[in-house]
């Protein structure tokens, strides 16, 4: 396993950006006639890369409101994650609800409600979406069900049990559909859940396999007392059908900040993990930050992308880093490189103030990656949060974070967008937001890069320069990102979703009812 502490010098972007000059783009191929957007990450590679070259940056201000659905509650945060296939967008809401939309009308097709749910108390109920399979749909929810439904109808193909509620675990993540088998995570490890992720069959829904990432209570490092665990996986794994392995990032161990009841590097935790998709075996693991004392998840998803005869695998995280290894075997490819401020020291009882907090640097929120640029584009979170540690009690199903964090008086949370040639590892570009973009981007093949803040701004940035080109305030706080894609119809379209993250609600407040916004390239207003 390979593994390190991720504690580099801030760079000077200055000395990057007078350093290193984009080369020529490579020739882009001629987009399709019918371009969906079918995974979370567009492909299952997660490089959120639209081959749509209409949309770009002399084209953005062609963009126009087609529709907008109405999502959950006022108030409620949404962090649902939009897919679209052969005409209809797929899309989840707070309480785990799934909707199918008419992607030319906006017109819901269905609308399916798992309710009643019966989460541990304090579980969000934030779905991050659905995964596609060819005829049905499959959906996690916060009292720890994976459930399948049949796209066209929205009808209930079967329910199965991923966890038990009463052992403080609970879902949200967008499930990955990778042949016939269903891919799952777990969440909970800040309550003491021991991590997981795990395969079902696409069809009857039986369990395959299940890899712990953690140790047994008594085992390797984790106590023989207590109720700790961490090493959760929150967010969708990448798929190569090349290799036959699925790539997931992993949470911080628990208890948060207290790292003397957990010796030594705490492996698996905040890590990148390779395991073979058909039975859960762990080919390599990468950990970001040994032995976590802030809470610094690998929580955004890994990407895969080409670099020349080999496949990487890149992550952004928590920590405020950028990584790159080799898909292969883990080791790393270039420097790991700071996209946001750095200031951190180890947690005492008396609070330490840590740039990022732990709801900083790259949350759940996914990169983008542009194959012709060869960049990565990285949405950061920059804002500090103090951070206590200390001896704690820990009771089942109670919050295990020994001891605990809190906001610093004044503070302001901003954010990054930073565009890393994956090459080099070297900062091309960057440009800092008023607010957090913590839901993430996704680039068109025309050279667009797409983004939605915590202020409610949808901007539309030229991949090259990063220069902003188009912006659209949506009224609501934004906690995912777009997705880009071309229909039936032959219509450019643009879907995100409003409402903002939960883990942000408390500095960005908001009473705007969320919804799925739509907006089209070159006109064509709809209803709603």
């Amino acid at each position: 396993m390979t593994g390190r502490r991720a504690w580099f010098p801030l760079l000077t972007l200055g000395l990057m950006l007078g350093g290193c000059a984009l080369r020529p783009p490579a020739a882009r191929p001629a987009a399709p006639a019918v371009a969906d957007w079918p995974y979370a990450g567009n492909d299952a590679s997660g490089e959120r890369f639209s081959p749509v070259t209409a949309l770009s940056p002399s084209t953005a201000a062609s963009l126009t409101p087609a529709f907008r659905v109405p999502l959950g509650a006022v108030g409620t945060t949404q962090e649902g994650y939009p897919v679209e296939s052969g005409g209809t967008l797929y899309v989840t809401a707070t309480g785990d609800l799934a909707y199918a939309v008419d992607a030319a009308t906006g017109s819901v097709l269905w609308m399916y409600d798992p309710a009643p749910l019966h989460p541990p108390a304090w579980a969000p109920e934030d779905s991050k979406g659905v995964g596609l399979g060819a005829d049905r749909l499959y959906l996690l929810t916060a009292d720890d069900r994976l459930i399948a439904l049949e796209r066209a109808t929205g009808h209930v193909a079967f329910t199965a049990s991923v966890a038990d509620p009463a052992q403080a675990y609970f879902e949200s993540m967008a499930p990955l559909v990778a042949g016939q088998r269903v891919i799952v995570g777990s969440a909970g490890g800040d309550e003491g859940a021991r991590g997981f992720v795990a395969a079902y069959d696409a069809g009857t829904g039986a369990q395959l396999w299940r890899l712990f990432t953690v140790p047994p209570r008594g085992q390797g490092w984790m106590a023989k007392d207590g109720f700790h665990g961490g090493g959760v996986v929150w967010t969708t794994p990448t798929f190569d059908p090349a290799s036959g392995h699925i790539f997931f990032g992993t949470g911080n161990p628990s208890p948060d900040y207290f790292g003397e009841t957990r010796p030594g590097p705490d492996p698996y935790t905040d890590s990148v993990v390779a395991a073979d998709v058909a039975g859960g075996q762990i080919a390599w693991a990468a950990q970001e930050v040994a032995h976590d004392l802030w809470d610094y998840d690998a929580a955004s998803p890994p990407v895969l992308f080409r670099m020349g005869d080999r496949l990487a695998v890149g992550a952004a995280g928590k920590n405020g880093y950028w990584y790159e290894w080799d898909a292969a075997d883990g080791q790393p490819l270039t420097t790991p490189v700071a996209f946001v401020k750095e200031d951190h020291r180890p947690p005492t009882p008396a609070g330490t103030v840590e740039w990022p907090g732990p709801d900083g640097g790259a949350n759940y929120g996914p990169t983008s990656y542009d194959p012709a640029l060869h960049l990565a584009f990285v949405a950061g979170i920059n804002g500090p949060e103090t951070v206590y540690s200390g001896a704690q009690t820990h009771h089942k199903n109670t919050v295990d974070l020994g001891t605990g964090e809190g906001g610093v008086p004044g503070a302001s949370w901003t954010g990054t967008l930073t565009a890393i040639d994956v090459r080099t590892g070297a900062v091309v570009w960057q440009i800092k937001t008023p607010t957090p973009p913590i839901g993430g981007s996704c680039v068109t093949a025309g050279g667009l890069v797409l983004f939605g803040q915590e202020g409610g701004e949808l901007e539309g940035v030229d991949a090259g320069s990063g220069q902003v080109v188009w912006t659209e305030q949506l009224g609501a706080p934004i906690g995912t990102a777009p997705i880009v894609y071309r229909g039936a119809n032959g219509q450019v379209e643009v879907a995100v979703v409003t409402g903002g993250a939960e883990s942000l609600k408390g500095v960005f407040p908001s009473k705007a009812a969320g919804a799925l916004v739509v907006f089209r390239l070159g006109g064509g207003q709809g209803p709603g």
